[in-house]
């Protein structure tokens, strides 16, 4: 599948302001997002589904789910993974947009963003399938390939933005070691 409609879309942004010019880009009712996004999300859209009431542990966990990474990961050419998303009744997400918390050297590894971390890992992965927004550059290209493909995206800009994630990730990780090993 070389074009995908954006229909199920997850939302998970520290900054909410990066996301205001995709908005009015998604013609979606079908927008999932974790608390603080889904409150800021309802002042623009007027449909938004919470992925997270509230937090466990202190808020250390938030967009951690089975079902949810069952949505991201599903492999979409794979009869058994649809089957699976049929009997939990939903459907494959096709756009992953999430930033990241800035790690905090003063509190740290508890600032450590470990479900956006995992949202973006779970999108590299099946690019193929899976539209990715990781920061506010990424968002900006995901608003014009949405408005370019009129709601759609390739795989050819899929894998553009799942390569540049895999090195974003990889630099992220490399600033948490310094931080964790500079304590």
């Amino acid at each position: 599948m070389d074009q995908i409609k954006v229909k199920n879309i997850l939302i998970a942004v520290s900054n909410k302001e990066t996301i205001d010019k995709l908005l009015p880009l998604i013609k979606s009712d079908k927008i999932w997002a974790t608390e603080g996004t889904a409150k800021y999300i309802k002042l623009k859209v007027e449909t938004v589904n919470p992925v997270a009431l509230g937090f466990d542990f202190d808020g250390r966990l938030k967009t951690i789910s089975r079902e949810l990474f069952a949505r991201i990961l599903a492999d979409r050419g794979q009869a058994t993974h649809m089957s699976e998303l049929e009997k939990m009744g939903v459907e494959p997400i096709d756009l992953v947009v999430v930033d990241l918390y800035k790690p905090d050297s003063g509190n740290f590894p508890e600032s450590m963003d470990i479900g956006g971390q995992a949202l973006i890992r779970a999108a590299i992965k099946n690019y193929k399938y899976v539209a990715l927004a990781f920061d506010a550059e990424s968002i900006k290209e995901l608003a014009e390939e949405l408005k370019s493909k009129r709601g759609e995206t390739s795989l050819a800009f899929r894998k553009a933005q799942a390569k540049k994630a895999a090195n974003f990730i990889a630099q992220r990780t490399k600033l948490e070691a310094d931080l964790f090993n500079n304590q």
